[in-house]
């Protein structure tokens, strides 16, 4: 090849070379100047209020700590910068931006050097983010290693500059960066590392903090300790070399042991209480047309909501629900697991002190057992429906009904209640029938006071749950035992019954006690609401039988030594649901058991295992606080018979007088007419005469048929001698008298009807004219009518 070729081969390789360099250069420019504009184009909307970020709200328990936080994506409290240390924000100037107060937005040697390094790494590789870059980034950008990404946020970064002064800057972006676990800004990072606000930061502290902020996983004391140390050193030689502390300073600061926080708990603490407590802040926000969007204020406003949370109780009762063995070991037959909720307030204000719904906390703002289900309560209404009423309409705990077979004829259908375990009593108490959870004297007495009446107790005593009308309605005996057609809240159960312990006044039962923003003003705050809706007298006569309940009836289990306890059983119908509601002097606390599905339990009773878990529970609540139950002065003592259910007279036998507490206002006013005092033989045993030298006084039961324990003696002293006439009188034998003696009705001329001959018994008595007229419906006469 000749040396001319060769130059013409040189000249066009340069030529092809620099056409390649330059095609090159005008891709890189056109590439560069696309992704500027690109940057421009889709730049975020300029939002002040980004810069702030969304707020931590903090809930607090009674006695004003902090026990849980609320917030959105965000974890974060907001401080201003003068509260800040000094070396707080010393420390961030120095391992992050040296050059912070004296460029403006960005730092060019900085970037040239980033540059420089991703060329030769071959990717986006290092950093070269100023402080005012970083903030731009966390507001209003996505966290992705582009160029794009870094154009918008230059661009950001003079739009930040020319709008807000250093020091603005600068406490927007430590309220805002992640601190890992959970904690944005300084304040939620300063709290949740070392327990402590951040104006209470020591160097070493605030040291700490600021170098976590680089990779918040890797430095995390809680994870990597030592790690974490090691970058502290970086961030306290970086002051040393700014001249913000001396080596000496650093070494010390080094040196300090630090103790950190206890890392949160699972969340799952609390979360049943804190999930009503949210539900509560919300209709109240609403209600007071606060803010547009309650929610948005809960999760991201920074509010301070101070609840009524008792702490100590709330995981007690959550330790009693871990316990495998508070549950029967059984599923239904469908595969369900036997669920409870429970809800302890204080009656005497209103206030919920603990709250379960449920054996685990699954996800949040899930179904509430505790205060969102309605189920049948079973024996434990009566005293809300029945009883309670009762008393309010002046009968008293001694008040004697016939446990036996019954049947009622209501409307063409038929009804007839049965006890729970098969038996009948014969002739009981009230306060029998509400130890031993009797259903026929529930039964009996709702018909005697009207249903109608005992629904208007239970709605005073906040039950809002029952129905009155439509063709399925509760307005009729099977209420009485509690078979009502929604059910009831435990929530309202145990609000109900904190009226009877306390005197008859019910407290308005809430959660929330007061609500403040974020600057602290306070928005809402509860005012306590409190309503008489029975006698103090009634309330009292209700917690004496209740208390029998619990000392020797179907409540023993809730039995706490030293501690005055009443509370009521409830099962239902195929042993479906399963109650203890109940109350110490201070306190009251509902506990339900079942199938989220309703099932039948196997040998799980109101007596069973939720009475041991409201002991559980009630045991810590008394711990801080006992108190006795107090005698008011409207109720006194009077001897009630049993048989005639007035009051006792020196007739009455010893055997059928009761002594029994009863409201002042409501003592009887008829005393016994069925107990008689006859002259008695002392020798023979038998009616005296007028030979008898020495006759007593003794009463008998003048309706008792002859023959009869307890009736008249028929015969005279055959040994004194003395004349004495006896009277044959017809008699009416209706089993319905259960062996008393009545006068037989006899039709007389224009009568018709009377007692039915095949009930007529002839015999001969004295004193005939102590006895009373068959009361019989049926057997009595009528006037033929005139044509």
């Amino acid at each position: 090849m000749s040396k001319r070729t060769r130059k013409i081969s040189k000249r066009n390789a340069r030529k092809w070379i620099l056409s390649v360099l330059a095609i090159t250069a005008v891709i890189l420019m056109g590439a560069v100047l696309g992704t500027v504009i690109g940057a421009i184009l889709n730049i975020p909307a300029w939002s002040p209020e980004t810069l702030y970020g969304s707020e931590t709200t903090t809930l607090y328990d009674r006695n004003g700590k902090a026990f849980y936080s609320l917030h959105a994506e965000e974890n974060r409290i907001q401080v201003p910068l003068s509260l800040i240390p000094q070396h707080m924000k010393e420390a961030f100037i120095a391992v992050e931006d040296q050059k912070f107060y004296e460029h403006h937005g960005i730092n060019p040697i900085a970037i040239v050097r980033a540059i420089l390094v991703d060329i030769r790494e071959g990717e986006k590789a290092q950093g070269a983010s100023t402080i005012t870059q970083q903030l731009a980034k966390n507001a209003f950008l996505y966290p992705d290693k582009t160029w794009e990404r870094k154009i918008k946020e230059m661009i950001l970064a003079f739009q930040l500059e020319s709008k807000y002064s250093k020091d603005e800057i600068l406490e927007f972006y430590l309220n805002r960066i992640y601190f890992g676990s959970g904690a944005w800004g300084v304040q939620t990072a300063s709290q949740t590392y070392f327990g402590k606000d951040v104006d209470q930061l020591s160097l070493a502290e605030s040291a700490l903090l600021a170098g976590v902020v680089r990779r918040p996983n890797a430095y995390s004391p809680f994870k990597n300790p030592d790690l974490a140390k090691k970058r502290q050193r970086v961030v306290l030689n970086s002051m040393v070399d700014c001249g913000f502390i001396t080596q000496q300073e650093a070494d010390e600061a080094y040196e300090q042991e630090l103790h950190y926080k206890e890392p949160v708990k699972s969340r799952s603490q609390y979360g049943f209480f804190v999930d009503y407590v949210v539900d509560e802040a919300e209709r109240i926000l609403e209600e007071e047309g606060l803010y547009d969007n309650p929610q948005d204020a809960i999760y991201k406003g920074g509010l301070k909501i101070y609840t009524t949370l008792e702490p100590s109780i709330q995981l007690a009762a959550e330790e009693a629900y871990a316990q495998p063995n508070a549950f029967p070991n059984i599923k239904s037959k469908t595969g369900q697991e036997i669920q409870s909720a429970m809800i302890l307030l204080d009656h005497r204000t209103g206030e919920i002190l603990a709250l379960v719904g449920g054996r685990s906390y699954t996800y949040q703002r899930g179904f509430n057992r505790a205060v969102d289900m309605l189920r049948q309560p079973g024996s434990a209404f009566k005293p809300i429906v029945v009883y309670g009423p009762a008393l309010e309409m002046g009968y008293h705990p001694d008040y004697q009904l016939e446990d036996a077979p019954v049947t009622f004829k209501i409307g063409g259908q038929t009804y007839s209640p049965k006890n729970y375990d098969g038996k009948y009593r014969g002739m009981i108490t009230m306060r029998t029938a509400v130890q031993w959870s009797v259903n026929v004297y529930a039964v009996k007495l709702a018909n005697e006071i009207g249903i109608k009446n005992g629904i208007e107790f239970a709605e005073r005593l906040g039950i809002t749950t029952l129905v009155k009308s439509g063709r399925v309605n509760d307005l009729n005996l099977a209420t009485a035992l509690g078979g009502i057609t929604k059910g009831v809240s435990p929530l309202e159960l145990a609000s109900a019954y904190g009226a009877f312990a306390n005197n008859g006044i019910l407290a308005q039962h809430h959660i929330i006690k007061k609500i403040e923003d974020n600057l602290g003003n306070t928005i809402y705050e509860y005012r306590p609401k409190y309503t008489r809706v029975m006698k103090e007298e009634t309330a009292w006569l209700m917690t004496d039988m209740l208390m029998t309940v619990v000392q020797a009836g179907t409540g023993t289990n809730a039995q706490i030594p030293g501690v005055q306890c009443a509370g009521k059983t409830g099962t239902t119908q195929n042993d479906n649901d399963a109650w203890f509601v109940g109350y110490t002097p201070h306190y009251t606390c509902a506990v339900w058991m079942g199938y989220d599905q309703r099932e039948t339990m196997r040998n799980t009773y109101g007596g069973s295992y939720p009475a041991r878990i409201w002991k559980a529970a009630m045991t810590k609540a008394v711990a801080i606080s006992k108190g006795t139950f107090s005698v008011p002065s409207g109720i006194t003592s009077v001897r009630i018979c049993k048989v005639s259910n007035k009051l006792a007279t020196s007739a009455c036998p010893d055997e059928h007088i009761l002594a029994s507490y009863i409201g002042s206002g409501n003592v009887p006013l008829e005393s016994c007419d069925v107990h008689v005092l006859t002259n008695i033989c002392s020798e023979t045993g038998l009616l005296a005469t007028p030979g008898c030298p020495a006759p007593v006084q003794q009463g008998f039961d003048r309706t008792l048929a002859p023959g009869v324990p307890g009736a008249v003696p028929q015969e005279y002293c055959p040994i004194h001698g003395g004349y004495v006439s006896t009277q044959k009188v017809t008699i009416c034998t209706d089993p319905r008298h259960h062996g008393r003696m009545y006068l037989a009705n006899k039709s007389k001329e224009g009568e018709v009807g009377g007692c039915p001959r095949e009930y007529l018994a002839e015999i001969e008595i004295n004193n005939p004219e102590q006895l009373d007229y068959c009361p019989l419906v049926d057997h009595q006469t009528q006037q033929i009518p005139h044509e």
